[in-house]
């Protein structure tokens, strides 16, 4: 008998919506494009957007992904603009305004998303003290691309307090985001660190980060800096599609054919879900509302790509929506994982544990499986696998469980 880890949970196909560039109620990006234009000179609509993205539009935004099983991240900018921190209140808002938009995020927005702090202000790079922009000037995407690694404490100590002032309000951060490329050019130390001011924060032994984007090419999960020993990792989550609901002005471009067409067939999440990569699709909030209200162009163009994915899977056979979080902490655990063969047994030591961790298994008929003991009920359906159940096919047997233990023992009982 051979045994494996499945890539994916369930042996299906992650979908995944990343959201970008979001907070509390303000619409970050007026601020962003005010401010980079005095910066650098160019002359973006700064003042054609919207300075708000109503309460009532995200809540119905969220609603609505609930109602449709749709799950990804959520980023939360802790100060956005450094206007202020979200912990001690933006002064354009009522103390009520604010907390009535927090509480919606907690009620609506996170059984679906995951948070993240996109760093402290998305814009400049601040003082710890006071919050402000450095002297200075420099912003966290552009000259923090490469971060200063000669000052570790201090990069350490800023994405652990963009993680703090979201647990602050009850937005416990899963991972962190980028804020454009915000570490790119220095991987190893940002992924390091990442996990480090998470865990910190949160206690989380495998938190993730999210900062590059494969739109053209294979889509991987990639696993840091892995411990047997401690049991901790850093996951990464890589998004596999361009931005085609409105990007991050706002005002983009959107397609739905760049993610699926009509026919099913063409469109990049086809050619990833065929390949059996992740299927994370990247946004920025403000496209999803566009100009205003009336407008919605980015919230339009999903409300079909998400019809065009259920007709392309109605049954749920071959893929299901996951927050970035539950795709990580899988790829941690199979990285991790030791799986041994002894007899009728697969033996399991697993430093990190995640839910609907499926075998696949082959060379062996089988009547029936327990975990610790335990028996796995038989399915013959696809649609009907889930975990607690196996399901045999074409000479391969699925099995699907949320692991009990570190020490976990799957015994096959062979056909009678």
């Amino acid at each position: 008998m051979e045994a494996e880890i499945t890539r994916h949970a369930l042996d299906r196909v992650p979908l995944s919506l990343i959201i970008d560039d979001s907070t509390l109620l303000v619409n970050l990006n007026y601020f962003f494009m005010r401010d980079r234009n005095l910066a650098d000179g160019q002359n973006r609509r700064w003042e054609d957007v919207p300075v708000v993205h109503p309460e009532s539009f995200t809540r119905e935004f969220a609603e609505w992904c609930l109602a449709e099983g749709v799950r990804g991240k959520y980023t939360v900018v802790p100060c956005p603009a450094a206007l202020g921190r979200i912990d001690e209140g933006l002064p354009c808002f009522s103390r009520a305004q604010q907390e009535s938009w927090l509480r919606m995020c907690r009620e609506t927005i996170m059984p679906a998303f995951d948070i993240t702090p996109e760093m402290i202000t998305h814009t400049f790079v601040v003082d710890l003290d006071t919050y402000q922009p450095l002297p200075s000037r420099i912003w966290e995407q552009y000259e923090w691309a490469a971060l200063p690694t000669d000052q570790e404490e201090l990069v350490l100590a800023y994405i652990t307090a963009a993680c703090r002032i979201l647990a602050n309000v009850g937005l416990t951060p899963a991972g962190v985001t980028s804020p454009g490329g915000f570490g790119h050019q220095t991987l190893d130390f940002w992924a390091r660190l990442a996990g480090e001011a998470v865990r910190a924060v949160t206690g989380n032994p495998t938190p993730y980060f999210f900062t590059r984007v494969a739109a053209n090419e294979p889509v991987a999960t990639p696993v840091w800096y892995p411990d047997r020993a401690a049991g901790t990792a850093v996951g990464e989550i890589i998004a596999s599609t361009g931005d085609w609901t409105g990007s991050w002005t706002g005002y983009g471009e959107v397609s739905v054919d760049k993610y699926i067409t009509t026919d099913l067939q063409g469109g990049r999440l086809p050619e990833v879900i065929n390949a059996g990569d992740p299927a994370v699709l990247i946004s920025h909030w403000q496209g999803f509302y566009g100009l205003h209200n009336d407008d919605r162009r980015g919230f339009r163009t999903l409300k079909t790509v998400v019809r065009r994915l259920k007709e392309l899977d109605p049954q749920g056979e071959r893929t299901r929506w996951r927050k970035p979080s539950e795709i990580t902490t899988y790829a941690c655990m199979r990285e991790m994982a030791e799986c041994t063969v002894n007899g009728s047994q697969i033996v399991l030591d697993l430093p990190v544990r995640a839910p609907e961790l499926t075998l696949r298994l082959r060379d062996a008929a089988i009547s029936g499986l327990t975990v610790n003991g335990v028996p796995l009920r038989r399915v013959t359906q696809r649609s009907a696998f889930e975990s607690g159940t196996f399901l045999a096919e074409n000479g391969i047997t699925l099995a699907a469980f949320d692991p009990p233990a570190q020490h976990t023992v799957v015994e096959a009982l062979p056909a009678i």
